[in-house]
């Protein structure tokens, strides 16, 4: 299983670290989310890019791309993942707690799964398939995190919006 926490580093970071297995893969300290991060993932240096929620990019010694869909309605919008020959789709909410990482042949059964928990203070965690490398599993914990990031900050604007009127 893979899990991402976060903890304060001082007034205004956050300190994020991936650990598989209980043991250490990646991590970051940010002040507010960033559309490129460049990584240590178990020795090896990636890029890990975005733009806005509807393009993610890892770049590296693996090399992965996730297009989010525009077929349907926005609550039943998808995420196709390429990693080399593999093909998933993710699929979820961003205003919900969960993604479900689903083969292009079977919609329905999950392959992996995404989920947050904690809210103050949320951490992450997911189980993805084996077939998936380290790098492609820390990417797709990534853009589940950065989905979730861009959720509740447009939560936030529409309560500020709101209470303003």
């Amino acid at each position: 299983m893979l899990r991402a926490t976060s903890s304060r580093v001082g007034l205004l970071s956050v300190r994020y670290e991936v650990r598989a297995s209980g043991h250490p893969v990646t991590g970051w300290t940010a002040r507010h989310w960033q559309q490129h991060r460049d990584l240590l993932i178990e020795g090896s240096p990636y890029a890990l890019r975005s733009e806005g929620i509807a393009r993610f990019g890892l770049e590296g010694d693996v090399r992965a791309r996730c297009l989010r869909s525009a077929d349907g309605p926005p609550s039943q919008r998808y995420w196709n993942l390429e990693a080399g020959e593999v093909r998933y789709r993710l699929a979820g909410s961003g205003v919900g707690r969960r993604f479900a990482l689903l083969t292009p042949a079977d919609a329905v059964n999950e392959a992996g799964r995404i989920w947050r928990i904690g809210t103050l203070r949320p951490s992450y965690a997911a189980e993805l398939p084996g077939a998936l490398p380290m790098p492609v599993q820390v990417f797709v914990l990534w853009i589940a995190m950065a989905i979730w990031r861009a959720s509740v900050a447009a939560a936030r604007a529409t309560l500020a919006t709101t209470a303003g009127q």
